[in-house]
């Protein structure tokens, strides 16, 4: 084998392993799709909750997505977007509600449509005041329909 061959092969040998050890030291946790503010610009990102799988699916109590609050000082709204997260098969029905604790619902979307990438914006005005939200979709498990749902009462007060 000439020097030049035997470097060739080092080289593809050296890179195929390298590619190996990066594969293999990445996590198979699935990445949440990336939070968008839809919200405007004058909101600022609060905190993502998690929309874990219903108590009868084979996933139960695992992450499928996130609701994302934001809050804009300047208007005193609080806004919510629902997502899945990367490797959630098939979503559908993505929904998100928003409300002041102790008032009812103040905006949904996601009802009258069947949304597949996130749900919201949705707002409510409440400022120094607690929230309620929540959000959920439908997705596809090892080949049955699932769904993934949460709700969160009496949040960023204030």
């Amino acid at each position: 084998m000439s020097a030049a061959l035997r470097k060739t092969a080092l080289t593809a040998t050296s890179l195929a392993l390298l590619a190996g050890a990066v594969v293999a030291g990445t996590t198979t946790q699935a990445a949440a799709t990336p939070r968008i503010n839809a919200c405007g610009s004058s909101y600022t990102f609060l905190k993502s909750w998690p929309i874990k799988a219903v108590y009868w699916t084979h996933d139960a109590g695992k992450t499928k997505g996130y609701i994302d609050i934001y809050y804009s000082r300047s208007t005193g709204k609080n806004c919510a977007i629902a997502r899945p997260i990367d490797g959630v098969h098939q979503p559908r029905g993505i929904k998100v509600k928003i409300g002041k604790s102790g008032s009812g619902w103040a905006a949904l979307d996601g009802y009258q449509a069947n949304f597949t990438k996130y749900a919201g914006p949705v707002y409510v005005a409440a400022r120094d005041t607690c929230i309620n939200f929540e959000g959920g979709f439908s997705y596809n498990s090892t080949g049955a329909s699932s769904t993934a749902w949460s709700s969160y009462s009496a949040k960023h007060c204030g």
